[in-house]
């Protein structure tokens, strides 16, 4: 992360908290101004994760941010997140800088059980 600039590392994670929070809160508004638009989940629109999150409600999960690297506008998180409703899941997030500040543009995710 040479290029990466602390204000642009700040920014990121504090939109990777606001995804973490909108799921430990139970509603989707809280994380929605973390996405693009047009972002995608696995590879699907982006409101499948804003239904399940609404339809699941709140929960106690622990999270860990680990930003992977940023590259001028664009950047990889890795979000961990443990019992969340009994399920552990790794999500890797790809991020760009829009006008507007660092949005997520996509999300990949997989569960996992604790060892």
């Amino acid at each position: 992360m040479k290029n990466t600039y602390l204000k642009d590392y700040e920014e990121i994670v504090k939109v990777a908290q606001a995804y973490l929070d909108g799921c430990n809160g139970g509603d989707s508004k809280i994380m929605k101004s973390s996405f693009h638009k047009n972002a995608t989940i696995n590879g699907n629109p982006i409101q499948a994760l804003f239904d399940g999150v609404d339809q699941a409600g709140k929960a106690t999960a622990a999270g860990r941010i680990d930003v992977l690297d940023v590259e001028n506008d664009i950047a990889v998180i890795k979000v961990t997140m443990e019992n969340y409703f009994g399920e552990n899941f790794v999500d890797l997030h790809l991020l760009h800088k829009e006008a507007d500040g660092w949005k997520i543009v996509a999300k990949v995710f997989t569960s996992f059980e604790n060892k």
